[in-house]
């Protein structure tokens, strides 16, 4: 365990917390640049209930495990990992959301040197100089964070949270699911489909998930 915790630097819980923190802060960015783009709010959140941009949390969390040792390293082998590890996890997250919900949130088909349309070089350099950042600014900020406050009952507000996010995702995946289904003409056959059909029918989850486009 000790091994373990020197390779990863911070505890479970600390991890939990970076996880939370780069949820809540992709969301946040994710608004402001759809206000300033667009002109308006729209939804940026990944799950049902809480406003959490999951994608964000398990870059945050994948930064800080891959680079977290790193910080005595050249810049280009900072820029490097980044670049690979998050070029990477966006592919797989693309392929999974389209492959098991049928929706995409993202489509780089129209910019230059894309991989069917899930990444491209430009987001690529980006993961790249994040990761930089990361490295320089934001880990140092964490240990100094992490060093300084300690958070009464601290265990158990994140198992409050863990269980919170289970059952939201858990409860997100079935709506996505279900949302295709009815697309697809099939009539709920449970109490539980009827539920999800009542609660997050097709107009709730455009509004949901405004910037995901079904792809059948």
């Amino acid at each position: 365990m000790e091994n373990i915790r020197s390779i990863c630097k911070y505890s479970f819980f600390q991890y939990v917390w970076i996880f939370i923190a780069g949820c809540y802060l992709g969301y946040a960015v994710e608004t402001v640049w759809c206000l300033i783009k667009n002109g308006y709010i729209e939804s940026r959140k990944s799950l049902v209930l809480g406003h959490l941009s999951v994608a964000y949390g398990m870059g945050a969390v994948l930064l800080t495990l891959l680079l977290v040792n790193f910080e005595k390293s050249p810049l280009w082998k900072i820029f490097l990992i980044s670049f690979l590890s998050g070029t990477l996890v966006e592919y797989i997250c693309s392929w999974g959301q389209e492959t098991f919900f049928h929706s995409v949130a993202w489509d780089y088909s129209h910019l230059p040197l894309n991989i069917n349309g899930r990444v491209c070089l430009l987001y690529s350099v980006f993961w790249g100089f994040l990761g930089v950042a990361w490295v320089k600014a934001v880990i140092p900020t964490l240990s100094k964070i992490f060093d300084k406050i300690h958070i009464p009952f601290e265990k158990y507000l994140i198992y409050a949270f863990l269980a919170f996010f289970l059952i939201d995702s858990f409860l997100s995946a079935s709506a996505a699911i279900r949302m295709n289904r009815r697309q697809n003409g099939i009539k709920a056959n449970n109490v539980y489909e009827e539920f999800l059909d009542g609660h997050f029918d097709d107009e709730k989850m455009r509004s949901i998930y405004a910037n995901s486009v079904s792809k059948g």
